[in-house]
């Protein structure tokens, strides 16, 4: 992927990779030590596969992002491989 600033991806809709909608970027989580972003903090659509108590945001490992453009594309098939939290 090529580089961007991250504020880009602020309001950014994620999409799965076999059709859904998961959400709405929210914020991002670098890691200084490491110089690299390592999670997103999404705000759950409302048909989302991704289940948590309503009103809270997650946060999505980078690493299972695929593709960002217009919108943020995420291997879904990762999603119940991951560690998928609430944010705080």
């Amino acid at each position: 992927m090529e580089k961007m600033p991250a504020k880009l991806l602020f309001g950014r809709s994620i999409v799965g990779n076999l059709g859904s909608v998961i959400g709405t970027v929210k914020d991002v989580i670098f890691d200084e030590k490491l110089g690299k972003l390592v999670s997103l903090e999404v705000e759950p659509s409302e048909n989302s596969p991704i289940k948590i108590e309503e009103g809270r945001n997650v946060l999505i490992p980078y690493k299972i992002v695929v593709s960002v453009k217009d919108v943020v594309v995420i291997d879904e098939k990762c999603l119940n491989k991951v560690n998928i939290r609430p944010s705080s």
